[in-house]
C-alpha cells in the first residue's frame, strides 16, 4: 500500500508529465491496466485506459500548446482529488468543433480529478470538467445562453 504522500506525487506526475509534457506513455505506468474512469467520453460510458489516452490524445491534437495548472490538491489513504485549469491555442478539431482560425482560448477552463489508488497505481477515476464554458470559448456556443435560439426554432 502507498502513502497519501506517495499517491499525491503520482497525480502531480499525472498533471506535469502526461497532460503537461504530453507523455502519454506514462499513462501505462500510473494507470492500472484494469483502470475504469467515470467521466465523460463522446457517446457515453465508461473509460478504460486506452480510452483515457485517446482523450488525451484528442486534447492534444486540437490544442498542441494545452497546459494543465493545479490548482489545489487533497488526498487520503486511498483517493487524492485535485482541481485543475487547462489552456491552450485550438488548432485542430476537438469535439467536432474546428478552429477556424487558431485562436488561444480567452480563458482557463476548470475542473476536477478524483483516483482512487491501488498498490501504487490508479485504478478508477472520476472527472468533471467546464464543457459549456469550453465551447463558449471556442465559439460553438453562444455567451449569452439567453439570446440562443430555443431547441424548436
Amino acid at each position: 500500500m502507498t502513502t497519501t504522500e506517495e499517491n499525491i506525487q503520482i497525480a502531480h506526475r499525472v498533471v506535469d508529465e502526461a497532460w503537461n509534457e504530453q507523455d502519454l506513455d506514462v499513462i501505462d505506468e500510473l494507470y492500472s491496466a484494469n483502470y475504469v474512469g467515470h467521466w465523460f467520453l463522446p457517446g457515453g460510458g465508461e473509460a478504460d485506459r486506452e480510452a483515457l489516452k485517446g482523450f488525451m490524445q484528442a486534447v492534444f491534437e486540437g490544442f498542441p500548446d494545452y497546459q494543465m495548472e493545479m490548482e489545489f490538491i487533497h488526498g487520503d489513504d486511498e483517493h487524492v482529488t485535485f482541481g485543475f485549469t487547462g489552456e491552450g491555442t485550438h488548432e485542430a478539431e476537438f469535439m467536432g468543433v474546428s478552429p477556424g482560425d487558431a485562436k488561444e482560448m480567452d480563458r482557463a477552463i476548470p475542473g476536477h480529478i478524483t483516483s482512487r489508488f491501488e498498490d501504487g497505481q490508479i485504478v478508477e477515476g472520476w472527472s468533471t470538467w467546464d464543457a459549456l464554458s469550453l465551447l463558449q470559448a471556442l465559439g460553438a456556443v453562444p455567451e449569452d445562453m439567453e439570446s440562443a435560439p430555443a431547441a424548436d426554432d
